[in-house]
């Protein structure tokens, strides 16, 4: 998979000025949802895109040419894998920003994401649930390199898997893109040890 990003950066970087107003409104998702966080990682920063936007600092990908152009946007770039995380608990913030649908092995990934955070920090996972008609489109388009080999998964999916790794769901959100209810996110939390 990170052979297509490393090729296609270019073109995955150019669709956030193509599609200005879309990417505003999935940031406004993320923003609403944050919450105040002192330091945070964005796992598949990709191009730094999210991360710039929402004050983000750090951010780790596999792709070195994105990890380039996030670097020179300002951003601690870290080039490692998502389901082993080079960290300790440093973090009170990690966001999926449409990045799940990508992975290898979501799970190993969500929960080394819970590894590094701190008691009480969040995990943000923002993503086109499967049982969405955006999805329906993604999925039909044969000409995109990225979502051609994307997993898509329901919300439902996404709300087990958090439950899987031991985050508590504090909080979910839609944003209408096209056809209603087209984003969602969950807030994961991890939960203070007694």
């Amino acid at each position: 998979m990170i052979e297509i990003f490393e090729r296609y950066w270019e073109r995955y970087d150019s669709w956030y000025d193509r599609n200005r107003e879309i990417f505003l409104k999935e940031v406004e998702l993320i923003r609403r949802n944050l919450g105040e966080f002192k330091r945070g990682l964005e796992i598949g920063v990709g191009t730094g895109r999210f991360a710039v936007e929402l004050g983000i600092e750090c951010g780790l990908d596999l792709s070195n040419a994105m990890l380039r152009l996030s670097k020179s946007r300002g951003i601690e770039v870290v080039k490692a894998c998502a389901e082993i995380l080079p960290f300790k608990q440093v973090f009170d913030l990690v966001l999926f920003a449409f990045t799940l649908c990508f992975l290898e092995n979501p799970i190993d990934a969500l929960r080394s994401a819970r590894d590094v955070l701190v008691n009480g920090g969040r995990v943000v996972v923002c993503c086109v649930p499967r049982d969405s008609k955006l999805a329906e489109d993604y999925m039909s388009r044969r000409d995109s390199p990225f979502y051609s080999k994307a997993r898509f998964y329901t919300t439902s999916e996404i709300l087990n898997m958090l439950k899987e790794v031991k985050l508590d769901v504090v909080k979910t959100d839609f944003e209408d893109i096209k056809y209603g209810r087209d984003v969602f996110l969950a807030v994961g939390m991890k939960k203070y040890k007694n």
